[in-house]
């Protein structure tokens, strides 16, 4: 009896380790979400979540692989190796062309800096078998702001009520703007056209939008539709993100970034974000290619550093575009 008990005690001990429960608890903190639920959606959907992974500890943090938990599922990493006071994203799409009903799926992400650890992110959502969207969702594609792009689905329902329509729908943001055309009502079957419209107002990177139709249907008001692209900028930076690595605090390193476009401009505003860093030299005359210098002062305090310089030029309905710079100040 003593032996059961001492073995049993010995398990609870693994279970309940002193290094588990650290490991636990830096990842509950820098996993603010692991659970997704997308409600009711379309057959033929492919929705998305991004999962974000925000980096508060003072190491840093590499994403080793990671598993997913069905073949349905696609995973998207924004950066397998996140230093301190930065974040990524984990973005999973579940395509759910071959399935009915409740489905549940996401992946194990596997971590080994700056401790292993398995984490799961997990997803479910619930797939109407009397609504198809074809394609399964809205995708610009590399996508010119400028130029408008326009994208169209179509939304079947066949479930047979006559009177099933959708009221309303709308955007997250007016980056996108979209249109639904009812195109045929026969037999309880209804079909619409969806055209969606990239504005230029939309932001420079990866998009990442939902447009949500409401129906007259009290049992499933709602149907999520994913909006996604690529948003080219008629003027880009090389870099647009620096990684500035470990920086004594006090010590000053300077750096270049070149500002470019398909046609002769001028640079007409250098912002930055904090007084750490400042901005050396810019050329005033337009040209196409632009070399901008800024140096960076690592402040006393260490730990995670992250600033940002704006850069304004004067081509025509061209927002202006960010450098994001970070480091890691030591003593």
């Amino acid at each position: 009896m003593r032996l059961v008990t001492l073995a049993f005690a010995a398990l609870l001990g693994v279970v309940v380790s002193p290094a588990a429960a650290t490991a636990q608890d830096w990842v509950n903190t820098v996993f603010p979400e692991r659970q997704h639920d997308f409600g009711t959606v379309a057959r033929g959907s492919k929705v998305r979540h991004s999962f974000k992974l925000i980096n508060t500890t003072n190491e840093e943090i590499h994403i080793l692989t990671w598993l997913t938990k069905c073949g349905c599922t696609e995973v998207r990493v924004g950066s397998q190796t996140i230093p301190p006071g930065t974040q990524t994203v984990v973005e999973a799409v579940l395509d759910t062309t071959k399935f009915t009903g409740f489905k549940a799926s996401g992946l194990t992400l596997k971590l080994d800096k700056p401790q292993f650890a398995d984490v799961e992110l997990n997803l479910n959502c619930f797939i109407r078998s009397d609504v198809t969207l074809n394609p399964g969702g809205i995708d610009f594609g590399q996508a010119n702001r400028t130029a408008k792009p326009q994208v169209q689905v179509t939304l079947l329902y066949a479930g047979g009520q006559q009177s099933w329509a959708v009221d309303r729908m709308q955007t997250q943001t007016n980056h996108v703007t979209a249109q639904l055309t009812e195109q045929v009502r026969n037999g309880g079957q209804v079909q619409y056209l969806l055209t969606a419209t990239l504005n230029p107002n939309a932001p420079t990177g990866f998009l990442r939008e939902e447009i949500t139709l409401f129906t007259n249907d009290p049992t499933s008001p709602k149907i999520p539709i994913s909006v996604t692209g690529v948003v080219q900028s008629n003027v880009t930076l090389t870099p647009s993100v620096m990684n500035l690595g470990q920086i004594k605090a006090g010590e000053t390193i300077k750096k270049t970034i070149l500002v470019r476009s398909s046609q002769p401009f001028k640079v007409t505003g250098l912002k930055p974000s904090t007084n750490d860093l400042a901005v050396l030299a810019a050329g005033e005359q337009a040209k196409a290619l632009h070399t901008v210098s800024f140096s960076f002062k690592a402040p006393s305090q260490t730990g995670p550093f992250h600033g940002e310089i704006e850069v304004s030029t004067d081509v025509k309905d061209e927002p202006p575009t960010k450098l994001t710079a970070f480091a890691t100040v030591i003593p």
